[in-house]
Formats: C-alpha cells, structure tokens, sequence
C-alpha cells in the first residue's frame, strides 16, 4: 500500500529570476522592456478591478444599484485586459520589425 504513495521529491529551493534593470542593449530592446513592464503592471491592475467588480456584484445582495455597478466594472476591466493584451502584441510586433531592420 506504502509503495502506491511514492516518495516526496525535494526540490531545489525557489530563486527568483534575476532581473537586470540597467541592460545594455540597442534602444528598441531597452524600449520593448520598458513597454513590457508598463503592460505588466497595466493587467495585474485590471485584473485586481475584475475582482474587486465580481465582490462587488456577488455581494449586491438583490441591490439593484450595487449590482449594475459591480457589472460595470466587471465589463470595464474585461475590455482593459483585452486593450492591453493587444497593446503587448502591437508592441512586441513593433519590437520585432525594428530588430529586424537594425540587424
């Protein structure tokens, strides 16, 4: 019965991943980073909106007010997140036909 459970494996301890913020690099690059951190933050903000519109309509509780305003902010970040995932693929795009023509 023992044998079915098998062994915990160990894992290695977690190491973030170094991030250099001072890179060397050709301006495009340094630019495509700095766009990408933006739209970083950017969606890590609109999906905490998301969140807080679900609470806020789950917790309406038959308040019809509350209710339409917890859907409307649960719209409003679904339209930012959709904004923001094609702003980071217009962005990477950009990205990559300037390294392409640089190169």
């Amino acid at each position: 019965m023992l044998n079915l459970i098998g062994k915990a494996l160990a894992a290695a301890p977690f190491t973030p991943p170094k991030v250099d913020f001072i890179k060397t690099g050709t301006f495009s690059q340094i630019l495509g980073n700095v766009l990408d951190w933006i739209l970083i933050l950017a969606g890590a903000i609109a999906v905490v909106y998301l969140v807080y519109g679900g609470i806020l309509y789950i917790t309406a509780g038959g308040d019809a007010e509350k209710a339409t305003k917890g859907r409307t902010a649960v719209v409003n970040a679904i339209i930012g997140i959709v904004i923001i995932l094609l702003a980071v693929l217009i962005v990477n795009w950009v990205v990559s036909i300037v390294n392409k023509g640089s190169a």
